[in-house]
């Protein structure tokens, strides 16, 4: 399918040229690009900021309650950015809207970005605030039970990287995963075809992934061999909660998205993928300008909803 024409203005920036921009100014230009995309900011219940004590740091976390009573099933979000980019303002309104359509409690995660925080810190960091929401459960009026864990771009790397992590210790339960044009192949070496055909063009180049991002976030580039690093690399996949994966047809991440979902259930696990046509990476938070925005959203909170009914 051709590349959606309402991409035709945004794709005319020089995106590859602002990562010479410095991180701070970097970050502030991220923050800001957001603007003119996000969805209306819905009234919820209450939201209410927490600080969680991690061996990494205090972690800001910010909870989300719905309309109806507790306890809640809980929906763990982890924002996108490259590990190097983001915060949690810049998902409020998803958040909200997840909180609404679902009617659980959505915790977003304000992790410590790189290069400061190098891997595996952020994936400690996230990991130990899910076992310390998992063990606040009254405090926080949530179901221990019903609690999933999800992501956009590098929020989705860190989500599949803590279910491969919270199968093998043990410490909690989680019922299901999404990730959103997630990376999960580090420096891309299943040689995955998109990151040749949408190298360039597309906002999320294939050159700032490898050459930027990755570096930022990795300590030494043989850590990207890690399957907490790059959850494809993983010897087994099986025992990790069922997952909802979208890609976008011209992301970069495409084909490592879908063929970490073929891996998910040749391991016995269901998945549910879908790629959306004509659209390119970082669409899930252009809830204004795109319809498939808003069907992506609404697959996420079907799928949600499906679960924490069961």
């Amino acid at each position: 399918m051709p590349l959606n024409p309402i991409f035709t203005d945004l794709l005319k920036t020089d995106f590859d040229n602002l990562y010479c921009l410095g991180i701070d100014k970097l970050r502030e230009w991220y923050d800001n690009s957001w603007d003119d995309f996000q969805g209306d900011v819905e009234a919820v219940r209450f939201v209410e900021k927490r600080m969680v004590k991690t061996s990494v740091r205090d972690t800001p976390i910010r909870v989300y309650y719905p309309m109806n009573s507790g306890p809640y099933p809980v929906f763990v979000w982890i924002h996108g950015g490259g590990f190097v980019l983001g915060n949690i303002d810049v998902y409020d309104s998803i958040c909200r809207k997840i909180t609404n359509h679902v009617q659980c409690a959505v915790i977003s995660i304000d992790y410590g970005l790189s290069p400061e925080y190098k891997f595996p810190e952020p994936l400690k960091e996230c990991y130990q605030v899910i076992k310390w929401i998992y063990e606040s459960a009254q405090v926080l009026n949530i179901n221990p039970d019903k609690i999933a864990v999800g992501g956009d771009s590098a929020g989705g790397t860190l989500s599949a990287a803590i279910c491969q992590l919270a199968r093998d210790r043990r410490e909690f339960p989680l019922v299901y995963q999404v990730q959103i044009n997630a990376m999960y192949d580090l420096l891309g070496l299943t040689k995955p075809a998109s990151r040749v055909e949408n190298a360039e063009g597309y906002r999320l180049t294939t050159k700032a992934i490898e050459g930027f991002f990755v570096q930022q976030y990795l300590r030494e580039l043989s850590d990207a061999s890690q399957p907490l690093a790059s959850p494809l690399l993983a010897d087994s996949l099986a025992g990790v909660p069922n997952a909802c994966i979208i890609t976008s047809e011209f992301d970069p991440l495409r084909d490592e998205g879908e063929y970490y979902a073929k891996r998910l259930s040749e391991a016995g696990i269901e998945v549910c993928l879908r790629r959306f046509d004509g659209i390119i990476h970082g669409f899930f938070n252009m809830q204004r300008l795109l319809p498939e925005a808003r069907d992506a959203l609404a697959l996420v909170c079907a799928k949600l909803s499906e679960v924490f009914r069961k």
